[in-house]
């Protein structure tokens, strides 16, 4: 089964926290998800306001 996720976890000045993105992927790795792709949600002026992730099922 696959899914998207959309992640949006920001830091206190501005941009994406990786910090935070490489944990939630680490814990839906952890839950028997794996992650296929990864793309930028871009604003208007080009800058990353989110991610989504396309993951799968690997349990099934």
């Amino acid at each position: 089964m696959q899914k998207i996720i959309e992640f949006k976890k920001t830091r206190f000045f501005g941009g994406v926290n990786i910090e935070a993105l490489n944990e939630k992927i680490y814990q839906l790795n952890q839950d028997g998800w794996k992650v296929i792709t990864v793309s930028s949600i871009t604003g208007f002026f080009g800058e990353a306001n989110g991610y989504a992730l396309l993951i799968e099922n690997t349990e099934l």
